[in-house]
């Protein structure tokens, strides 16, 4: 946060790099960091993947060469009536396949996309989330991002100059890497409360049915009350998707970016593979080694998104430290929970005034002509 508002952006500023407004994704200088926070995304995701990526060929060769029982070992310690039969996983991804292929072909038609390339997302997507998977279960971080920049890195080769094609693609496979690792992390804790992993399965189909309705619904009454994106929800992350894009169908880029965006780059990848070093010598300090992808989302995010985790940090810190020793206290959690639940309750209960029309009581607070959109 602080290099990226603190010193980038007003050098952006004086210098003429970025001459628009500062929160302007376009001609602003929030527009112009989001280059060199993708870059050194970008550079500690592929770092990051690469341990990941190497051992998952290693491992596959040695299938082929030395065959399935010499690296198989049977965890299994659930009964098969309360599995998920295979049939079932191999029926539903073929229907879920071609649904989806059919789906976007609807909505985009050919300008947009081929269904060969939206069928090839989805082999890149499972492809990807055999990487997102591993990366969440070993770090707890799912590399989401750089994962997404890889799958539209390709289809700039198979479609190229063709934006949508690249954004639908793209969010296909990252959307199938970002499920298939936060389904991981479901049945992990569904393993550790001993449930069913079918009863999992049955709540998974109806939640993900339910959601179809709830946030079609959601995103509707927003786009109704609010400007998308606009001030109070700028969406940082579709202009990265949009700009990236861009990037490789132009090869355009605002000036001055390329020479921040190369060096940030080559910074992060040595960070990045100074940090994978200590953490495999298992080294004290490696914790204290910045993560790139934390670092560029410091960058993207609005300071008031950073300056709040970073007091919420604090105060987790500091009650651990003199109350929870124990490592078994949730009650800081218990009320984290309770200002999320709160703030989301608020939400829906403002966004249901401002769809019939009822506004704010009173602007004070606000003032020397920023206004944040409530």
């Amino acid at each position: 946060m602080l290099v990226g508002w603190g010193i980038l952006s007003p050098l952006s500023k004086q210098y003429g790099w970025a001459p628009g407004p500062t929160g302007d994704m376009l001609t602003g200088a929030r527009g112009w960091i989001l280059w060199t926070a993708l870059a050194i995304m970008c550079s500690d995701s592929i770092i990051s993947l690469l341990p990941i990526a190497s051992n998952y060929i290693a491992r596959l060769f040695w299938y082929r060469n030395f065959g399935e029982e010499d690296i198989k070992e049977d965890h299994e310690v659930e009964t098969e009536d309360r599995l998920v039969p295979t049939e079932w996983v191999k029926f539903g991804t073929m229907i879920s396949v071609l649904l989806g292929v059919l789906l976007v072909w609807v909505v985009f038609g050919d300008e947009g996309i081929k269904p060969w390339a939206t069928l090839c997302s989805f082999v890149i997507g499972a492809m990807l989330s055999v990487l997102g998977v591993r990366a969440l279960g070993e770090t707890d971080l799912n590399p989401v991002s750089g994962l997404g920049k890889v799958a539209q890195i390709f289809f700039a080769w198979i479609q190229p100059e063709n934006t949508v094609a690249n954004i639908v693609a793209g969010g296909v496979a990252e959307a199938g890497a970002t499920q298939a690792a936060e389904l991981m992390q479901d049945l992990k804790t569904g393993y550790l409360c001993h449930v069913s992993p079918r009863a999992q399965f049955y709540s998974q189909l109806i939640g993900s049915v339910a959601s179809i309705i709830v946030t079609t619904i959601a995103y509707d009454l927003y786009t109704r009350a609010f400007t998308i994106p606009g001030p109070l929800f700028p969406a940082p992350s579709a202009y990265i998707w949009l700009s990236f894009a861009r990037l490789l169908r132009d090869g355009d880029l605002p000036e001055k970016t390329r020479e921040f965006m190369i060096s940030s780059a080559v910074v992060f990848c040595l960070v990045s593979i100074f940090k994978l070093y200590a953490l495999h010598r298992q080294h004290s300090y490696a914790k204290w080694i910045p993560s790139g992808v934390a670092f560029a989302m410091g960058m993207l995010n609005t300071p008031s998104f950073s300056i709040a985790r970073l007091l919420g940090g604090i105060l987790e810190y500091t009650y651990h430290k003199r109350y929870g020793k124990d490592g078994n206290d949730v009650r800081l959690v218990i009320l984290a929970s309770g200002f999320v639940l709160g703030e989301g309750v608020a939400s829906i209960v403002t966004l249901f005034l401002k769809t019939f029309g009822v506004g704010v009581a009173s602007c004070w607070g606000c003032g020397y002509s920023i206004c944040p959109g409530c």
